[in-house]
């Protein structure tokens, strides 16, 4: 048996690669870089060749930086990107060279005709998505519907996992279940294909690969394929999970009540729950978890920390200018003003919505507000407001998912905006439990790693590969004279949101040219 893995995360505009012992302990990393196309106004695609063979790089990049042999690993564990996918050729080629990425929304043209073959209580209740642009079903039936050339000639519509571990080396293509769950066509209970779902959008279930599930070994490094990887031909080639999924298992999200969030430029909350009752989180993205039997519960914030990165631009002007001078990181300039406020920020409450809200409210006519501001108020107080809202649109999404059931148990953080101290913090004291700092912050790549370990024989499931891969570093307490004062601003907060909402507010906003 090999003494390390390789966890693989094709992401949105790159792909990190990372080896890995059986302990978590990082050995070797690599990166390869990619864009996003943009051939018309809501259409995001990327160049199929290009992204394959920059991951290949990156993964050559990990072994050589690792000085390993690379007989000694074993596995490679594939992380991607969701909802994004291919269509497939008799030749087993891309058509067009094309994948659709998750954040492409062409199919809002077609929303309302898909609606009116599948009305949105049955599709949620189906698959556990909401209806919306984002996921496969939608863009694939406007394909179906624009473009019926190409759907005629597809032998297999191929998220993008199925098309990476094909391009590795599998033998055939096969959808693994846990990523399909934001297909719009999978039912999160069954773990099968939604078929009132297919059937309803006339969907060619032939054209759907075999499904497989995480952990499955679907085939090994091929000799060309070693020799762009650097990887030994054998490798055993694993089924990882949707990113996400991935993201939650390197965070310890493997019990009911575990959690993870997430905050970099969008942000994720990610609650595992071993009951899964649609009918009681409407809304919500429902996905099985990679350890299977535990659901995830997913609630998403559209502008999360880019709206932090806004007020550093737009609010702290001068300490950027003069950070940039003594090469000082300008947001520790910024955590000065927060330690300058007070919890609560003197009264002023943020609402977070520069690009629209996400979870609860999906409504993309939400503006960003101050609301409480008076003469008495300073920058520090409207900067650390802006961290604050933030935070509250985390506490949201949870209160939200109460409604299930659920109940916080843990909760680790990941992300770019938890490198700042009084932001954990913040965000202990805004969810009233501890919050645990990971080690490896690239929680994905962990999770990848992890299910790797699963298929590899070294753990008999993916939670005891957690326990053995997943380490903390910081746990953050909660102060419960804060914990008070949050849910008191939680609850204007709500009040706000339902009173700009309810009169028409971000409606007349969004006329405005």
């Amino acid at each position: 048996m090999g003494k390390y893995l390789i966890g693989v995360d094709v992401g949105t505009t790159g792909t990190k690669a990372m080896i890995l012992n059986k302990e978590g302990k990082i050995f070797g990393t690599g990166y390869g870089e990619y864009p996003c196309n943009y051939p018309n106004p809501n259409w995001v695609e990327q160049n199929v060749d290009l992204l394959v063979e920059e991951t290949y790089k990156a993964c050559k990049q990990a072994v050589t930086s690792s000085g390993l042999d690379p007989k000694e690993i074993e596995a490679v564990g594939f992380s991607c990107q969701r909802a994004t996918f291919t269509l497939v050729d008799e030749n087993n080629e891309a058509i067009e060279n094309i994948f659709y990425g998750w954040q492409d929304n062409r199919g809002a043209e077609v929303l309302e005709e898909a609606m009116a073959l599948v009305d949105p209580d049955t599709f949620f209740k189906s698959t556990g998505m909401p209806m919306a642009p984002t996921f496969t079903f939608i863009k694939l039936f406007w394909l179906m519907k624009k473009r019926p050339e190409l759907y005629q000639k597809t032998k297999y519509v191929a998220m993008m996992p199925e098309y990476i571990q094909y391009c590795f080396g599998a033998d055939d293509f096969y959808c693994e279940v846990t990523n399909a769950c934001t297909s719009g066509y999978l039912n999160p209970n069954t773990m099968d294909w939604a078929d009132n779902i297919i059937d309803a959008l006339g969907i060619d279930k032939k054209k759907l690969p075999k499904l497989v599930k995480p952990g499955d070994i679907v085939g090994k490094i091929t000799p060309a394929v070693a020799e762009k990887t650097g990887l030994t031909v054998g490798t055993l080639l694993v089924a990882g999970s949707g990113d996400q999924q991935c993201a939650a298992i390197g965070a310890g999200v493997i019990e009911d009540g575990f959690a993870s969030l997430t905050l970099g430029t969008a942000g994720l909350l990610v609650v595992g729950t071993e009951n899964l009752v649609l009918e009681d989180v409407p809304g919500v993205m429902a996905t099985s978890s990679a350890s299977l039997g535990l659901f995830n519960l997913e609630g998403i914030q559209l502008g999360a920390a880019s709206s932090y990165r806004w007020a550093r631009d737009e609010l702290a002007e001068i300490e950027v200018a003069f950070c940039k001078k003594i090469g000082k990181d300008p947001y520790e300039a910024m955590d000065n003003h927060i330690q300058k406020s007070p919890v609560g920020s003197k009264g002023i409450i943020f609402m977070p919505f520069l690009i629209g809200s996400g979870y609860p409210y999906w409504n993309p006519d939400a503006k960003g507000v101050f609301a409480g501001l008076t003469f008495a108020h300073t920058k520090s107080d409207m900067i650390r407001s802006v961290m604050e809202g933030i935070t509250l649109e985390s506490k949201d999404m949870y209160e939200t998912m109460k409604k299930s059931g659920v109940v916080l148990k843990q909760l680790a953080i990941t992300g770019g905006a938890t490198k700042s101290a009084a932001w954990r913090q913040i965000i202990a004291d805004m969810f009233g439990v501890p919050i645990r700092k990971l080690e490896i912050p690239d929680a994905t790549i962990v999770g990848a790693g992890v299910i790797a370990g699963v298929g590899a024989g070294w753990f008999d499931s993916v939670a005891q590969g957690v326990t053995s891969m997943v380490r903390y570093t910081d746990t953050i307490e909660p102060i419960p004279e804060n914990v008070e004062k949050y849910n008191e601003l939680y609850n204007i907060y709500k009040n706000i949101y339902t009173g700009l909402n309810s009169v028409g507010v971000y409606t007349q906003f969004a006329k405005l040219k």
